[in-house]
């Protein structure tokens, strides 16, 4: 399977300094720096409770 990630152009590591070395994965909530390999939580605006449920595979 294959996740859909986002570079995002402009912003530095904030442990690294590096320049649009940084990845948004919306899937899992996180942003990874693809240069030093700093990781950090985020969380993703645009989903609602239902469309989180959904995705658990359960019948709420």
């Amino acid at each position: 399977m294959m996740r859909l990630a986002h570079i995002l152009d402009g912003l530095r590591c904030s442990c690294c300094g590096a320049l649009d070395v940084l990845w948004l994965d919306p899937v899992r909530g996180i942003v990874e720096c693809h240069e030093c390999g700093q990781k950090a939580t985020v969380i993703v605006d645009g989903l609602d409770l239902v469309d989180a449920l959904d995705g658990c595979g359960g019948d709420w």
